[in-house]
């Protein structure tokens, strides 16, 4: 298992050529949503919300053009915003992007915020969501909420702590390469150290993939883990139970008999969640939000690979 500060580069190539206002059939816009786990964060110590770099996909093209190499852009381009609104519709904030397509793909890089960062102000306690739009038309949504405790270093000025909560501490993903079963089965979520200060020493984790019909381990790991007081991507990788401990375990390994599986994690000893899933016909099967199908395209999980390619399924974490 590795913890990660940088993100891994996923390639979305969403090819999209039609001019703004044109139906398009199959590309629904919406937001990575890798990146939002990555980008979007609270301060710890100042509860001030932050946004890095996003990426959107199926965006149309805007038909207002200044001429630079933006085709949305604060000054004169086609708007695409984030507003932050509390759970009860009301606006906080606006940054409005500066976005350039590449291979079909929008790279959301920069933005500016409507009254400036000064009008940034910390959240405090409560749920709350970014509503994407496009010339103040919402195409997608986020949600998450924000905590505090007080700051219990004695080393450290009084204050308060905040932490984001939402997807990250709500799934899991599994992923193999090329979706190739001859691949390494990966599996990934989120953690934090949601304390008052900072852990200096790590813990134990462990994590299990078990066939449920029979309650049978097919792989396993243990790590120590350095956890922080922010999220974290981790990726875990399965042994073999009873196998070399170098030897991870391949996607064919748990494709091969269809059934009920559930990945199981515990972090310093408790038990931290269980992420079930089925295989049916050697296949991992869709779940919730990313079945388009049966979801509200603004709450959609957009998870496209490599222009769509290639899949990874979002497991929804059950609490133990």
């Amino acid at each position: 298992m590795k913890i990660k500060r940088f993100v891994q580069l996923l390639m979305l190539f969403v090819f999209l050529t039609a001019p703004y206002g044109v139906a398009q059939s199959q590309c629904t816009p919406g937001i990575s949503f890798w990146k939002l786990l990555d980008s979007v964060r609270v301060g710890y110590g100042d509860g001030r919300l932050s946004i890095d770099k996003l990426y959107a996909v199926c965006l149309p093209m805007p038909l207002k053009r200044n001429g630079s190499s933006y085709p949305y852009e604060p000054e004169g381009g086609g708007k695409l915003s984030t507003i932050v609104k509390t759970a009860d519709g009301k606006a906080l904030n606006t940054y409005v992007w500066y976005a350039s397509s590449i291979g079909g793909l929008w790279e959301m890089g920069n933005y500016k915020v409507v009254g400036g960062f000064e009008a940034v102000k910390p959240l405090g306690p409560g749920s709350y969501q970014l509503e994407f739009a496009i010339d103040d038309k919402p195409f997608y949504v986020f949600t998450f909420s924000v905590s505090q405790m007080k700051n219990d270093d004695p080393y450290q000025a009084e204050g308060q702590r905040y932490f984001i909560e939402g997807a990250w501490n709500e799934y899991g993903n599994i992923f193999y390469q090329r979706n190739d079963p001859a691949s390494t089965l990966r599996f990934t979520t989120w953690l934090q150290d949601k304390a008052g200060h900072v852990r200096k020493d790590s813990v134990p984790s462990e994590i299990k993939l078990i066939r449920l019909k029979d309650n049978k381990v097919i792989g396993a790991a243990t790590d120590d883990l350095r956890l922080e007081p922010r999220w974290r991507q981790a990726d875990f990788f399965f042994a073999p139970p009873d196998g070399d401990k170098n030897a991870y375990l391949k996607a064919a390994d748990l494709l091969g008999e269809d059934g009920r599986y559930t990945v199981r994690l515990s972090v310093d000893g408790a038990g931290y969640g269980d992420y079930p899933f089925i295989v049916k016909g050697g296949q991992i099967q869709l779940q919730g939000k990313q079945i388009r199908e049966k979801t509200d395209p603004m709450y959609f999980i957009v998870d496209y690979l490599s222009g769509g390619r290639y899949t990874s399924w979002w497991l929804k974490r059950e609490l133990k």
